[in-house]
């Protein structure tokens, strides 16, 4: 998905002129030098540009063209969220740059020649540091696994008070809420989805996927009350920059939204401990998942605005984590489903695995539930 995010070096003439009108008419930044599509994102176009400003100096950002699908109320919410992250002291985070009439977006015609209409754009700064991994991808040292969790305390942290400014959010809804969709979303895909090794896979366990959001559905009234914050609602490692072991770097917050906290460590959990490949694959390695939390909790001591997660927020946790995996195997459907000429193989391997985690915790709930009642502290 992207294991180093490769560059493409070449863009047509024709895309490359639009670029160089984007970047010198709407910013005040210098003379365009250069632009390059960066690979390995799964929803929107990313480009590394180049701008020439003070002599024998040449200064780096980052251009994305927003997926089609993408909302203006969705922008807004992510650019101010990293408006007010930067602003209270998160400098980890990639902040949209404002334009001449000061404004973070913008629409111009698609990259794409086959898509004849507007898409909404922006310009960023350039992070530095090395893209290590990727969502399949997960194998971190210890001490990038510590780092990993730090940052998601602090970004809970400085991001707490933040107020979501008028016609701004994310049209998905929270996690809770968003169960029964996911259940119609399994429901038409188990019925409707064309023959295929993924669709056929998908099908033999869909009662229990079902069963799993039922359970779900009727302990709603059990989380009223959790902590609620922005959430990144997509930490996974290709999402981070690292150098020398430490995150330095994380971007892609187009995913953001207000949610329980608590499932934001539980899809951070999922992402950074499940074992893809060997024979283990699908279980959630307890060692790093042991070591993220701690850190987590850990960090969360120290900081005023959040804290450690409670008692409450803790017996949550497993059932977040359940759903957590079922919150990304419908992103694997819906991209399979809508992606025209999507790779059979390649989505297999993503629906299996998500199998392999559901039943991994179905049957090791317990030694979850010690790992964290540990970290209760």
């Amino acid at each position: 998905m992207k294991p180093n995010a490769p560059e493409k070096q070449n863009l047509p003439a024709l895309l490359t002129e639009q670029i160089r009108h984007m970047v010198e008419d709407r910013y005040d930044l210098g003379m365009f030098a250069g632009a390059q599509e960066i690979h390995g994102g799964t929803v929107n176009t990313s480009f590394h540009i180049r701008i020439s400003g003070l002599p024998q100096k040449t200064e780096h950002y980052f251009l994305r063209e927003y997926s089609p699908a993408a909302r203006e109320t969705e922008i807004r919410f992510e650019h101010a969220l990293l408006s007010h992250l930067r602003s209270s002291g998160f400098d980890l985070a990639s902040v949209p740059i404002p334009g001449r009439d000061s404004t973070t977006y913008f629409q111009a015609p698609a990259s794409s020649p086959l898509l004849q209409a507007d898409n909404f754009w922006a310009l960023f700064d350039f992070l530095k540091g090395e893209d290590k991994y990727s969502w399949t991808e997960t194998d971190l040292t210890d001490e990038e696994i510590s780092s990993s969790a730090d940052i998601l305390a602090r970004l809970h942290h400085h991001g707490a008070d933040f107020k979501k400014p008028a016609n701004s959010d994310r049209a998905q809804p929270p996690i809770m809420r968003f169960l029964p969709l996911l259940k119609q979303n399994f429901a038409a895909f188990s019925t409707k989805a064309p023959k295929s090794r993924s669709s056929e896979l998908f099908k033999k366990h869909a009662p229990k996927i079902q069963s799993i959001l039922d359970a779900g559905l009727d302990a709603q009234a059990g989380y009223e009350g959790l902590l609620k914050i922005p959430i990144h609602c997509d930490y996974h490692p290709g999402n981070l920059k690292f150098k020398n072991e430490k995150g330095i770097g994380l971007f892609d917050f187009d995913w953001s939204k207000i949610d329980f906290r608590v499932f934001d460590v539980a899809l951070a959990l999922f992402y950074f401990t499940a074992q893809w490949q060997g024979e283990n694959a699908g279980c959630l390695r307890l060692t790093p998942f042991r070591l993220f939390l701690n850190v987590y909790q850990e960090t969360c001591t120290h900081l005023d605005r959040v804290g450690p997660m409670t008692p409450r927020e803790l017996r949550a946790l497993v059932p977040m984590v359940a759903y957590a995996n079922l919150y990304v195997l419908n992103w694997s459907i819906i991209d399979f489903s809508e992606k025209a000429a999507a790779d059979d193989n390649e989505y297999y391997t993503y629906i299996r695995h998500g199998i392999r985690v559901m039943k991994w915790i179905e049957d090791n709930e317990m030694a979850l539930t010690e790992v964290i009642r540990e970290a209760g502290l």
